[in-house]
């Protein structure tokens, strides 16, 4: 049912189907180049993944859990569930599972998009930093939806999330003074990751990346926990 009123949402859906339509126009508008010298590395399909992935995961990511819960607690069906045998964790695993599989399926969807082959990147760091990215912006799509009241005001809130979110590819080559700042972000991580893919050694897990992720799910996971004992799904 969730998966069939997802897919049915055009506002919601519309998000990882757009990630990949610009992922396409911009591997074909934008020259490609791969440079890696004098301190600088630039690759255009790394960046245009980077682009596309971030783009997925933050603005689809956190649209498709806050935008669903809004709407169901504005119509009223929200409180209508929670009254039947349905209880709040069988509610969060039902409704968690089918974004983040169209977000992981959008996340491999790209790879070939961006001009990449699967043999170029290791897939499975890919598919676990992705993965987790896409379920910290779930966690934080469920947080606005639980102090949102409607649909319009999820909006409002989620908007200037997204929009730093998503601007973090741009910002770390546009503004290198905020580069470091952008690296505590997990948006930013997955940046650094995309972009090392080319860089000589390629990339390297490290403790920052791995304390960043970790950092942002146990906050999200727990701004979640809070909000949710405190407001419940339908208030």
């Amino acid at each position: 049912m969730k998966f069939q009123t997802l897919i049915n949402n055009l506002g919601v859906i519309l998000g990882p189907v757009f990630a990949i339509g610009f992922a396409i126009v911009m591997k074909n508008i934008m020259p490609d180049l791969n440079v890696n010298e004098e301190g600088l590395s630039f690759s255009t399909s790394a960046f245009v993944l980077s682009f596309g992935v971030v783009f997925n995961i933050a603005i689809a990511g956190i649209s498709m859990s806050s935008s669903p819960l809004a709407e169901e607690k504005e119509k009223n069906t929200l409180r209508v569930l929670m009254t039947s045998s349905v209880n709040g964790l069988e509610y969060l695993i039902g409704t968690l599972i089918p974004p983040l599989v169209i977000l992981v399926l959008a996340n491999l969807i790209i790879i070939p998009v961006s001009g990449i082959s699967f043999t170029e990147l290791p897939f499975a760091s890919y598919f676990i930093i992705t993965t987790v990215a896409s379920f910290i912006s779930l966690l934080i799509g469920y947080i606005v939806g639980i102090f949102s009241k409607n649909q319009a005001q999820t909006s409002l809130i989620s908007l200037p999330i997204t929009l730093i979110l998503t601007s973090v590819p741009v910002l770390k080559v546009l503004q290198q003074d905020l580069a470091e700042v952008l690296n505590y972000t997990y948006t930013g991580v997955l940046t650094n990751y995309v972009n090392s893919l080319f860089s000589e050694g390629g990339y390297q897990w490290n403790t920052t990346d791995i304390g960043v992720l970790f950092g942002w799910l146990i906050v999200s996971l727990g701004i979640f926990i809070y909000a949710y004992k405190k407001n419940g799904l339908d208030r």
